[in-house]
């Protein structure tokens, strides 16, 4: 399967255990926008966190809460995001704010909305277009199937560990596989009490 996820930043930092924990728990931030096209990194500059991403025509996108991220991603209560010029940041613009006091308020942490917001910008090397669906089979052997309709790759990916989530935090299922970044489009398998659900995100041309 051919995607479309971006490379690893190239810096010494990788090898930083305080960056690779970061990385790691915000991936939930981090891989929509690798699956756009676009090195994603996790910015440890004097103590405060973001997250950034090189969108390839000398602007980035900086991803933050009120002020820096914190350490636990559970703490964010809203996304603040801004587009940037690489060499003179002064010029910039806020694409998106759902902390506590901006105009996207009522979206709270979700990550959709900013990802719908990034997704709609006229940048290169935009990802393919996808579909995320999910397929639940009860023990009885009953299934039904739930599918999101085609989106932009940030969005879809974005929209996969939301699903994810709910699934893990609210119903009580645990994840018991899921395929790796290098090995193709998200897809994870979830049990509960012999209740089996497939989440998978996949190219709207497959």
């Amino acid at each position: 399967m051919t995607t479309t996820i971006a490379a690893l930043p190239d810096h010494n930092s990788t090898t930083d255990p305080l960056w690779q924990e970061l990385f790691r728990r915000y991936s939930h931030v981090i891989s929509p926008l690798r699956y756009a096209g676009w090195v994603t990194d996790m910015e440890t500059c004097g103590g405060e966190f973001f997250v950034r991403a090189d969108l390839r025509d000398g602007t980035e996108l900086i991803i933050a809460s009120e002020h820096s991220l914190p350490a636990d991603p559970a703490e964010v209560q809203g996304w603040n995001v801004v587009r940037q010029n690489v060499q003179d940041p002064s010029q910039h613009t806020v694409l998106y704010d759902s902390t506590p006091n901006g105009p996207q308020r009522h979206h709270g942490n979700s990550l959709i909305p900013p990802m719908v917001r990034i997704d709609a910008l006229d940048v290169p090397s935009r990802g393919p277009r996808l579909i995320v669906s999910a397929t639940h089979i009860a023990p009885y052997g009953a299934s039904h199937n739930q599918v999101a309709g085609t989106e932009g790759a940030a969005i879809a990916v974005a929209r996969h560990s939301e699903w994810s989530q709910r699934l893990t935090g609210d119903e009580g299922y645990r994840r018991v596989w899921q395929r790796s970044e290098r090995e193709g489009y998200p897809l994870s398998v979830f049990e509960s009490a012999g209740h089996i659900t497939t989440v998978r995100v996949t190219r709207s041309d497959d």
